[in-house]
């Protein structure tokens, strides 16, 4: 290229020089030819900079035609490419390579400082405020490899390889220049040092951001808004940053959104998370995690799928070995309005968490449950979530809400009825008998929690009715492909996958059989797309163990049928709880100048689109 680049000749100097600019050396500034000279004025060249066609006319984001060229800026070892608007930099651009069709305007300073890895690399301290489970970021982290290095500390040979390869990745993106993506548009922004910004970016008005990176396509652009600070961090495609937030030592995902003043420190969040108003600091935030209330706090702990409610809060002041405590909250837990968890704690899948907790509850043995504050004490209501209406509606609207457009860098599975909960759901069965068989006790106590006697019998119908849905589900839609019953599955950070099969991802590692990341993540996507064939053989291995023997064809089309009718059952008591928050009471406040009760209903059932 660089045959197609020119000094300018002594009239192209005196062109530029009436025009205000002035350069070092004008020997270095390299201009492409059909380079409209005039569109050049008030600039400062210092180094070597490559200037690209401009002159021409472009259309703005706002409707607006405006002239490409360079005005008003100082240079300094920058590569321009064609039709690019520079204009009004109060610093200076250095160390930069931009695309063609950028937009810089109205900028104090875009800079390389020296060689960087734009933020690839840097260790975040997630789940665990006191460190021990630090997940290097990178450009392309999913969240499957980030739950492995985090969640795996007991196989340290294999999170030492993951963590490897992940370096040698940095290793390969380091460099002494910054880069601006085709199409990108900087405007009305602070300072932005050692950043990568991929194509179609919309950076407007951020205060500034330093060592990271932003990844963008035209297809699904990332956009970085007003008063943003951001340090060391990674942003996905499709991610958005906006109203003041404030991260540092942060990966945000693919279609995340975090908005509102949100502040974060050495935090995950996988694809699709939104957050607004409150505070994150070491968080694993899978995908669907959300947050919108300025008094939440989100601290160490591993969310996923997951809803905080308006000054949800978990503690870590038990500082007698400092802040090692964490929290487990497994997909689909849900916080309501001024819940407290003190950590350490665990809660099972779907769990709904009112109230205040201190006795470091452990209710992964017993999801799809209500843990209440009940007199100053923890009491669960096991299975009661199975019946909510709630669970439905977020059942429904998570795969619809996936904003994601090209590459799904995490592995997400909605299916509702699968290995992972249902094996869950065995195990809550277990415990429930066990304890249902203890006569003449009210009230139960186990893993420091409470459980009355008649709701553990309620939720175990309710669990009953659910593993039979889940085995029939899987039988019915999965494929024999004579895979091997394994009891045990894992939800890691939204995949469902059998245990062995992250041992066998394990062992992989700790014996070096990847050449890259990029092989890692290529076996990830075999496993994912096996989830039918294995959930099959979990169903088929399940239904041997209940019969004793191998089942026949017509056993297996029985345990089909079964599973139909039981998620039937599910259904319409889910519906009932639909109806339940449809009758008058809840029409309370609608109508507002209706005396007639007709009118009222009829408000009620506009607004609710019932």
């Amino acid at each position: 290229m660089t045959d197609r680049y020119n000094p300018p000749s002594d009239a192209g100097i005196e062109i530029l020089s009436r025009a205000g600019n002035t350069a070092a050396d004008w020997n270095t500034v390299l201009i492409k030819p059909g380079t409209d000279l005039t569109a050049i004025r008030g600039c400062t060249f210092s180094g070597e900079v490559r200037i690209g066609e401009c002159g021409k006319y472009i259309t703005d984001r706002n409707g607006i035609k405006r002239r490409t060229g360079l005005y008003d800026s100082t240079l300094i070892d920058t590569t321009i490419g064609d039709n690019c608007l520079i204009d009004n930099i109060g610093g200076y651009i250095a160390n930069a390579h931009l695309g063609s069709g950028v937009v810089i305007e109205n900028t104090g300073m875009v800079a390389c400082t020296g060689e960087s890895t734009f933020g690839n690399g840097t260790p975040v301290r997630t789940i665990n405020e006191a460190g021990g489970r630090e997940v290097p970021i990178f450009d392309g982290l999913s969240a499957q490899a980030a739950y492995i290095i985090a969640m795996y500390r007991h196989r340290w040979k294999a999170v030492e390889a993951l963590c490897s390869l992940i370096e040698d990745y940095c290793k390969s993106v380091r460099s002494d220049r910054c880069r601006i993506g085709d199409g990108a548009v900087i405007s009305g922004c602070g300072q932005i040092i050692n950043v990568d910004i991929g194509p179609a970016a919309l950076i407007e008005g951020a205060s500034q951001l330093r060592e990271g990176t932003v990844n963008s396509t035209p297809q699904e652009p990332s956009h970085i808004g007003t008063g943003v600070i951001a340090d060391r961090f990674i942003c996905m495609e499709g991610s958005r940053l906006t109203d003041g937030v404030s991260v540092s030592h942060c990966f945000i995902g693919q279609a995340c959104r975090l908005e509102s003043g949100f502040m974060a420190a050495h935090s995950l969040f996988f694809a699709n998370s939104e957050m607004g108003g409150g505070e994150a600091a070491s968080v694993f935030a899978g995908p669907f995690t959300v947050s919108h209330h300025r008094s939440s706090l989100l601290i160490a702990g591993y969310f996923l799928f997951f809803n905080a409610g308006s000054g949800s809060n978990q503690s870590n002041h038990l500082f007698k070995a400092g802040a090692v405590h964490q929290g487990i909250h497994e997909r689909g837990c849900k916080f309501g309005s001024n819940s407290y968890i003190m950590l350490p704690s665990r809660e099972g899948a779907f769990t709904v968490v009112i109230g205040k907790h201190t006795s470091h509850h452990d209710t992964s043995g017993l999801p799809f449950s209500y843990l209440i504050e009940d007199s100053g004490r923890s009491s669960l209501h096991p299975g009661a979530n199975l019946r909510s209406y709630g669970t439905h509606r977020d059942l429904e609207k998570w795969p619809a809400r996936d904003r994601r457009k090209e590459s799904l860098k995490d592995r997400i599975n909605h299916s509702e009825h699968n290995p992972y909960l249902g094996d869950k759901i065995m195990t809550a069965i277990g415990i429930c008998r066990r304890l249902s068989q203890r006569e003449g006790i009210e009230t139960h106590n186990y893993n420091r929690i409470r459980i009355k006697h008649v709701v553990l019998k309620r939720g175990l119908q309710l669990y009953e009715t659910a593993a039979t849905a889940a085995i029939g589900a899987v039988l019915a839609t999965g494929r024999n492909e004579g895979r091997a019953f394994c009891r045990r599955w894992i939800d890691a950070a939204g995949m469902y996958l059998p245990q062995a099969e992250m041992e066998r991802l394990v062992d992989m590692l700790e014996k070096g059989r990847f050449a890259d990341i990029t092989a890692f993540e290529r076996e990830l996507d075999k496993v994912h797309e096996s989830y039918p064939a294995h959930a099959y053989a979990w169903g088929l291995g399940i239904l041997a163990q209940t019969l004793g023997r191998e089942p026949s064809p017509e056993e297996i089309a029985r345990a089909v049928e079964d599973g139909k009718a039981a998620a039937r059952t599910l259904t319409e008591v889910r519906r009932e709880d639909a109806r339940g928050d449809m009758n008058t009471v809840m029409e309370t406040g609608y109508g507002i100048d209706c005396e007639n009760p007709d009118d009222r209903r009829a408000d009620f059932r506009a607004v609710r689109k019932v």
